[in-house]
């Protein structure tokens, strides 16, 4: 499965530092903080009508939220999480977390915005952020975990416990 994407992607890969999932838990807090600054900011713009909590969260996190598209594999001895990226990651913007049967991808990087408005077009830095937590169908080794970015691939082969 890893030489599939090495051949696809035509590029060499390279790692990605894997780190136990509870050293995530100061930067889970701060993306979940982030969202919840933004929710009640959609909150106060609708007037603070009650009754849409939901609808406010769901959206600051899409606002604030770089979701990846992935595929789960297995073999009795591996899992294995390919994660697409959108944009071209270096591997030190990126950080996996795995413990036995939860995984984290975690990203920041700085990306030009472009805009238009009345006064004309303007760029503006913004900050890509990804966050997710994948809850994992079996327990694996996070100790031999490892992870490698290959062009917009982020591939995680986590050895299966047995």
């Amino acid at each position: 499965m890893a030489e599939a994407i090495k051949t696809e992607t035509g590029q060499q890969p390279a790692p990605v530092l894997v780190v136990p999932a509870q050293s995530l838990a100061e930067r889970e807090r701060q993306v979940r903080d982030e969202i919840a600054r933004r929710a009640y900011e959609i909150f106060e713009s609708r007037g603070c009508q009650h009754g849409r909590d939901v609808e406010d969260w769901l959206q600051a996190e899409s606002q604030l939220l770089h979701r990846l598209p992935r595929r789960v594999a297995q073999t009795p001895e591996r899992l294995f999480v390919f994660a697409e990226l959108s944009r071209n990651w270096e591997p030190d913007e990126l950080v996996v977390g795995v413990d036995p049967h939860r995984l984290i991808l975690s990203g920041e990087r700085e990306v030009d915005v472009t805009f238009d408005d009345p006064h004309g077009t303007r760029t503006e830095k913004q900050l890509l952020t990804i966050f997710q937590t994948l809850d994992l169908p079996v327990e694996v080794r996070a100790d031999g975990a490892t992870a490698t970015l290959a062009g917009t691939t982020l591939e995680i082969v986590m050895p299966r416990r047995v």
